[in-house]
């Protein structure tokens, strides 16, 4: 009878939790993924047989794998940015790290005159009013094609698996200034967990501001998969299931859905971008999600703002034009050369600018 050969998933996940644990001083530290992997790797190695493990293998698939399976959202792993969130019509894109998800929330409107139809906005108020959380990265060019953060007014927003302390910061801090946080995710096992999971206070973060009400599950659901292609899961011993089966329910999943991810898996990658972009479009028009208008004190100053810079625009080409009748000094080539040769560490522009000015 062939023996059993142990795989590399098999042996990281006997030791993850060891390896996590002396990583990070028994969890009062955090860690980085390649921290674990130093720990883990000897007895990986050992027990398959194998000579080597990528660094990226074990970060970004043995350790994410391992954190969704068993709802490691305690763990104070330091990931680097993880995910994005972007806004509509700006297009600004906030790599999920912590670091900037923090800069993002600190930021503040600048009022300056400038050439933009857009009104002068930092984080959700008097941009948007909702967010799309979607478990996994990839969608956003078809949303982005479809223009659906454009024409419902949300932010949308992914992780790549299990959600990051940034992630809960950014929603958190911003409780006040949205109404919902709906969440895509795959009908599974994984999906229910990163839903279950993000906004559920662990060691790493706890939750200042409540989001009772605000967080809305889109699905996929039991009710969503019909006429989807589904997938078979690995069957497990009874004891693994018995496990499985609590963390489900835990995470709001139904009798009859349990029942049905025992054996059976779909992802979001089962629809077309038609029907992708359709299901989203429902979803949202059944919780009544539109465009926002800001109050009338926001839409006057803009307006005003408007004409403010249309005044400037005036000015700016009469003063253009003034400009180009002015005569130029007939030797600034050789003024420049003889600039840059006194004074090398500038650039050339910096030359034509520092000329100019003192013939002025």
């Amino acid at each position: 009878m062939p023996s059993y050969r142990v795989t590399l998933r098999d042996a990281a996940f006997e030791v993850m939790e060891q390896a996590y644990l002396e990583a990070s001083g028994g969890g009062t530290l955090p860690v980085k993924p390649r921290q674990i992997m130093y720990r883990a790797r000897p007895y990986i190695l050992e027990k398959t047989g194998e000579t080597s493990l990528s660094g990226n293998y074990f970060s970004q698939t043995l350790l994410t794998s391992y954190m969704e399976e068993y709802d490691c959202s305690d763990w104070d792993v330091i990931w680097d940015a993880r995910g994005r969130l972007i806004e509509p019509h700006t297009r600004i894109e906030i790599p999920l790290g912590t670091l900037e998800v923090r800069q993002y929330l600190g930021q503040r409107p600048s009022f300056g005159a400038k050439h933009d139809t857009l009104f002068p906005t930092a984080g959700p108020q008097n941009r948007y009013r909702n967010l799309l959380f979607i478990e996994k990265e990839g969608f956003h060019p078809i949303f982005q094609s479809a223009q659906l953060a454009e024409r419902f007014d949300l932010a949308l927003m992914s992780n790549k698996g299990m959600s990051v302390t940034a992630s809960r910061i950014l929603i958190d801090q911003l409780a006040d200034r949205y109404d919902n946080v709906f969440v895509l995710r795959d009908f599974d096992r994984a999906g229910f967990s990163i839903f279950g999971t993000l906004f559920t206070d662990s060691p790493r973060y706890i939750f200042e501001n409540g989001l009772k009400g605000k967080v809305v599950d889109l699905g996929l659901r039991l009710t969503d998969v019909n006429g989807l292609e589904s997938e078979p899961v690995p069957l497990v011993d009874s004891g693994e299931w018995s496990y499985r089966r609590v963390t489900l329910k835990r995470h709001g999943a139904s009798p009859e859905e349990i029942e049905y991810l025992r054996s059976r898996r779909v992802e979001l990658n089962a629809m077309t971008s038609g029907q992708l972009v359709e299901f989203v479009e429902t979803k949202l028009a059944e919780h009544d999600v539109g465009k926002l208008i800001p109050d009338d004190d926001v839409i006057e100053e803009h307006a005003r703002r408007v004409i403010t810079e249309l005044m400037i625009a005036k000015i700016s080409d009469e003063i253009a034009e003034k400009a180009a009748a002015v005569d130029l000094p007939e030797d600034l080539r050789s003024g420049v050369e003889r600039l840059l040769e006194q004074q090398p560490e500038l650039p050339w522009d910096a030359a034509v600018a520092a000329i100019v000015r003192d013939k002025r």
